[in-house]
């Protein structure tokens, strides 16, 4: 059977019991009233929000178009919007924004239905941020690299129209709102902080795995071929996280550590030494002096005296 045979069979099936799992709010009338007075939230704000997992029989026409946006943001499967006289499909981490008063139409695909979070919004400025998407992505859907932080915002907006319509829930849910099609229409800024942080994880392991491999010579290459990292790029990130060069921050850390041993165990110099991964404990002793002000015998005197 092909989709359009398909589809007239969901018209007489209209969805009565939903989908298991599935999220859906609707914004009530008087509420919207409420919103289109409020300055700090009227110019763009969500009417209808959801979450349609494995929304198999899923099918919706309006031939006279809706009166807001409509984000659909597809996670897994497979469906298709009708729409320009044109079929978009879409497929896992696609999303397509429906223009207002468009006719469209819009279904899960019968053998691999999508999951699928979506919102309508609308306001004085909704037409703007529409218009940076028809920059490039007007009669299709988009790509976007999954991102879970993404999935928390429709989650945490939901969860707190759960608790009710009260002033300040709406205004955080609408104040939301702009973060959540900004990490849609601008998601290479979105995606690069994933990087940043990432690359912050990165400097964090690494300064873990010295921490963890005390005895271990300070080789910068051998540090940063362990995560997969040019020598130069780890340098420029881990000294834009801690302000010293790997080489530095390191010798810190041990040198902080041989205090705790000359403090508290009867180990020679030599075997801090050695402990800590440096082969000269003449080199040793200068880098201790150099940090602490003073000699590492000198340093166990005077603790101990």
């Amino acid at each position: 059977m092909n989709e359009s045979g398909y589809s007239k069979i969901l018209i007489q099936q209209k969805i009565k019991a939903g989908f298991i799992g599935q999220r859906m709010f609707v914004i009530p009338k008087h509420v919207i009233s409420g919103i289109k007075n409020n300055p700090l939230i009227s110019s763009l704000y969500l009417t209808d929000v959801g979450y349609f997992p494995h929304a198999k029989n899923h099918f919706r026409e309006r031939k006279s178009g809706c009166e807001q946006y409509i984000l659909v943001y597809c996670i897994e499967g497979h469906g298709l919007v009708n729409i320009f006289n044109k079929e978009i499909q879409l497929s896992p981490n696609t999303y397509f924004i429906i223009p207002r008063i468009t006719s469209h139409k819009y279904q899960a695909v019968k053998n691999d239905p999508w999951t699928i979070y979506w919102v309508h919004f609308t306001g004085s400025h909704s037409s703007l941020l529409y218009g940076k998407v028809l920059k490039d992505n007007e009669k299709r859907a988009t790509y976007i690299p999954f991102d879970e932080r993404r999935i928390s915002l429709f989650n945490n907006m939901m969860d707190i129209l759960e608790l009710g319509y009260s002033s300040d829930n709406l205004d955080f849910v609408n104040i939301s709102l702009w973060q959540l099609l900004c990490s849609f229409i601008y998601d290479n800024y979105f995606l690069k902080f994933t990087q940043k942080q990432n690359n912050l994880d990165i400097v964090n392991s690494a300064i873990s795995y010295v921490k963890e491999n005390p005895d271990e010579p300070i080789l910068i290459k051998d540090i940063a071929d362990r995560f997969n990292y040019s020598s130069s790029h780890f340098l420029t990130l881990f000294k834009k996280k801690t302000g010293y060069t790997p080489s530095h921050y390191f010798n810190l850390m041990k040198i902080q550590q041989a205090c705790q041993y000359l403090s508290f165990t009867t180990m020679s110099i030599k075997e801090i030494c050695f402990g800590l991964g440096y082969n000269d404990p003449l080199y040793f002793s200068r880098l201790f002096k150099k940090i602490m002000g003073i000699p590492p015998n000198s340093y166990r005197d005077k603790f101990n005296g």
